[in-house]
């Protein structure tokens, strides 16, 4: 093949790349807005948006009497029956700090319906900017011009046919916006402003609490501006969750964060977490339930020292020295653990939250582009890897065979496809970041709180 052929062939591939990627977003994404439950998680985020727009702040705050997690009466069950399910006994609510409700405030404007649409834009949009970031931010050092466009093509189709994106901008979420504020943060990083880029992460470490490990490295890497950073924005939520709720509507709402922690452990077909997992194999629990449910004491032990493994093994492979003369640990290498432990470790992740598992999956891909991960079997780890995560796979039977699904263990082994796929891609990831150190032996030096990454 000559050289002008190679790069037709090159250009082809790209096009082909961002077209397929474009065409099956476009259907699949936006399509999803004919179904019939279509924004069903979106819906708690418009009702909680509209009660505060009229000033009832007490009806959202008041898990006590309402219920917990799921109101069993109220305003957040009316609605649901509206436009739902009229037969159900509870439905979802909002269940975080008042100072995201403003978030979803202009929403409130509309009916539920033209909302749920308008926030599906929102992530389609949100997407866009995630592609952004990725292919701005993650490092080019060894790929020449045709190598870095490539790369860009199959960045884009990997996060525009990424099932996660897809569900969540189907369900009305919010993954696709807390893993837009960590590309932004990252991004922020690259650029060599820590202070902004931990403070643009510690507005969302409040959110749903997983983030909250981001904090906990930044700690590790004594990275102080970030740190500062990220203390003042997590600050600054909470000051503006006291300004909304008032004192007595977030202490209802840590109490009410207490009592879910207390058990957390949520046997639903989607829970993709290392809990979930446990739960899928080693128990009968009811897959339809996303309540918390009493399990066997043994479960708790095994999660534990999974846990302790995982998080061993991952501070273990960062606190290696890199290979490079520059000295800096590779950044984005950690950052994938961080994200894969605080996926796998959380007590329930929903399918969608695995959104965030676009980082570590670009980072592999873009070492994996430049040479540096070696042919063989971890090479096709990666590949079985993504594949898991990608689609939920056997989940999509549930609607006409909950009895298979339930009752035989090798289907509710498949529950947790995705839950495989990400422990599988730890191990890659850890594989991959040991493979940047020369000297196991060596102590690591100090991380700089430049912020230079």
């Amino acid at each position: 093949m000559n050289v002008s052929a190679e790069k037709n062939a090159l250009v082809l591939c790209t096009l082909l790349l961002y077209a397929f990627g474009a065409a099956f977003f476009f259907y699949y994404g936006l399509a999803c807005m004919n179904d019939p439950v279509f924004g069903i998680d979106f819906l708690s985020f418009h009702v909680a948006a509209r009660l505060q727009a009229a000033g009832n702040m007490e009806a959202i705050t008041n898990y006590a009497t309402t219920g917990g997690m799921f109101a069993d009466s109220g305003p957040f069950l009316e609605e649901f029956h509206k436009h739902f399910f009229p037969e159900s006994t509870a439905a979802t609510r909002w269940i975080y700090f008042s100072a995201y409700l403003w978030i979803f405030r202009p929403l409130a404007a509309f009916d539920f319906p033209l909302s749920a649409k308008i926030w599906l834009l929102a992530n389609a949009a949100m997407t866009v900017v995630i592609f952004i970031f990725l292919a701005r931010s993650l490092p080019v050092e060894g790929l020449n011009e045709n190598a870095i466009r490539l790369r860009n093509a199959v960045l884009f189709f990997l996060v525009f046919t990424f099932q996660p994106v897809l569900d969540n901008g189907w369900h009305g979420q919010v993954s696709a916006l807390l893993f837009l504020v960590f590309c932004g943060g990252y991004f922020l990083f690259r650029r060599r402003r820590p202070f902004a880029a931990g403070f643009v992460w510690g507005l969302i470490m409040p959110f749903k609490f997983y983030p909250a490990l981001l904090f906990f490295y930044l700690l590790w890497r004594k990275d102080w501006k970030a740190v500062s950073g990220a203390m003042v924005g997590g600050v600054l939520v909470l000051a503006v969750s006291l300004a909304t709720a008032g004192v007595q509507g977030n202490l209802d709402y840590l109490a009410f964060l207490a009592q879910e922690l207390h058990g957390a452990w949520k046997p639903a077909f989607n829970n993709q977490s290392i809990s979930g997992f446990l739960m899928h194999v080693l128990t009968k629990a009811n897959i339809g339930t996303w309540e918390n449910v009493d399990v066997p004491f043994f479960l708790g032990p095994i999660r534990l020292v999974l846990i302790v493994v995982a998080v061993v093994s991952a501070s273990y492979a960062i606190s290696r020295p890199r290979r490079s003369a520059d000295d800096q640990p590779p950044f984005e290498l950690d950052l994938s653990l961080i994200i894969l432990i605080m996926l796998l470790a959380a007590p329930m992740t929903w399918y969608h939250y695995f959104v965030w598992l676009l980082f570590p999956l670009a980072v592999l891909f873009n070492i994996l582009l430049k040479g540096e991960i070696p042919a063989g079997k971890w090479l096709s780890a990666l590949g079985v890897a993504y594949a898991l995560v990608t689609v939920q796979g056997v989940t999509v039977l549930y609607p006409v065979h909950y009895d298979l699904l339930q009752n035989r263990w090798f289907f509710r082994l498949l529950l947790s496809q995705s839950a495989i796929g990400a422990m599988l891609l730890f191990l890659v990831t850890v594989k991959v970041r040991l493979d940047q150190v020369t000297d196991r032996t060596a102590v690591r030096k100090k991380s700089t709180s430049s912020g230079v990454v």
